[in-house]
């Protein structure tokens, strides 16, 4: 089994393949889901265990099954298991002086993705500038950090100690990305002639294997796989039209009301407060600043500016960029916490990049996610940052020879996008 089979209805959304599902337990031998039963049934509570089995049949065999609760994320995965698989025959069909095995596709699919992340995704989202700075700083930031991290805490990081101001605050930039609304694919988008002429934040968060809406089968319906030309800009629409952009949102301070109420999230809640609470995306991200102890904005862009990680100097006062936006800037200004001088940093780093128009994160949003990733990276000697690489150096190429040197032409390899 390589990857799992779309089934009925249909339509495809283009002239591919079926086979663009998560593989599942479903498909698989009953021997490997009893076994999968047996380890689930040791580790977990007996009401916890019975929910597992009964939902076994439609959930991925993936690493992470957080990666399958959202179509495009869980979509997204498959197009990793694609390229994986068509690496290895690209390498069985071609002379490349490589070996058409499990290693090499998985190294090569590594560092084509790794240089993706540097050169397509972070300089995209981040300052150009505070990229190539870091990236020819080789991340010594981050590494003074890591340092510092193990002469406190001598003999106790497992792998990379990640700044909790990057994993709390600074990356969680991409939920004032998220639309209510998307144009997915010819059968739920644009021309507007199919099932529905948009799809849902919700119907994307039901269509996978915790979401409920799989059929008898557990299987993804062909009319749900991926069109990735509407999210790739292969086929850009600027949504003049009245219907969804085929772009994400800007970064700023405001969020897609679906994720003001999460139909996923706090059912297990008995307290009406907590219920409201885990529901709410934003109310989440700051509890969870404000218990992790997160230093504000300004305190922490200070620090940077100290170090010399940054160049600007800390937003004394965040209310007034609002200045389009009076009833944000009084509730800024008159809380008793003082938010216009004491921003939460999450709160800060959205404040910033709107500030700066919202199409890519302000310095200090930059700073802490760039850092993160190259320092990562280049922790790893074996990584595509550490050794180098370039798209143009790997024996994988597309039809006509070119490298495969932005997303558009991963999907295009992995034969997830026409």
């Amino acid at each position: 089994m390589r990857v799992g089979t779309a089934i009925e209805p249909g339509p495809l959304p283009d002239m591919l393949d079926q086979h663009r599902d998560l593989p599942r337990y479903g498909q698989v031998q009953s021997s490997v889901r009893e076994a999968a039963l047996r380890l689930a049934q040791a580790a977990m509570t007996p009401e916890v265990f019975q929910k597992f089995s009964d939902t076994l049949p439609q959930r991925a065999i993936i690493g992470d099954n957080r990666n399958d609760e959202n179509l495009v994320v869980a979509q997204f995965h498959l197009s990793f298991l694609r390229f994986h698989n068509k690496a290895i025959d690209y390498l069985a069909s071609h002379d490349t002086g490589w070996i058409a095995d499990f290693s090499s596709a998985q190294a090569l699919t590594r560092l084509h993705y790794q240089w993706l992340i540097v050169d397509g995704y972070l300089q995209g989202v981040c300052d150009p500038a505070v990229v190539d700075r870091i990236v020819n700083d080789r991340a010594s930031h981050f590494f003074k950090f890591r340092a510092e991290f193990d002469a406190r805490r001598q003999n106790t990081r497992l792998g990379n100690a990640l700044p909790l101001e990057f994993s709390a605050a600074a990356y969680r930039f991409g939920h004032s990305m998220v639309r209510a609304f998307y144009d997915y694919n010819k059968n739920f988008g644009r021309p507007g002639t199919g099932f529905l002429p948009r799809a849902t934040l919700r119907l994307l968060f039901e269509f996978t294997g915790g979401g409920g809406r799989l059929d008898d089968e557990k299987k993804l319906p062909k009319n749900w796989i991926i069109d990735w030309a509407r999210f790739t800009g292969v086929d850009p629409h600027d949504g003049s039209d009245g219907e969804p952009a085929r772009l994400a949102r800007k970064i700023d301070t405001e969020l897609a009301p679906p994720l003001h109420t999460m139909f996923k999230e706090g059912e297990d809640q008995d307290d009406q407060q907590l219920k409201a609470l885990f529901k709410n995306l934003a109310r989440r991200n700051l509890r969870r600043g404000y218990n992790l102890r997160l230093p504000t904005g300004q305190a922490l862009h200070k620090h940077l500016k100290q170090i010399g990680a940054v160049e600007s100097s800390p937003i004394q006062d965040v209310s007034a960029l609002f200045t389009t936006k009076p009833d944000l800037q009084n509730f800024l200004a008159s809380t008793a916490s003082r938010f216009h001088e004491r921003t939460p940093l999450w709160f800060y780093i959205l404040a910033e990049a709107e500030a700066a128009g919202g199409n890519r994160l302000g310095e200090v949003g930059s700073c802490l996610v760039v850092l993160t990733f190259v320092g990562v990276l280049l922790a790893d000697p074996d990584s595509a940052l550490s050794r180098g690489f370039t798209p143009d150096q790997s024996p994988l190429k597309m039809p006509d020879n070119a490298p495969i040197d932005s997303i558009a032409k991963w999907m295009q390899f992995a034969a997830v996008m026409q």
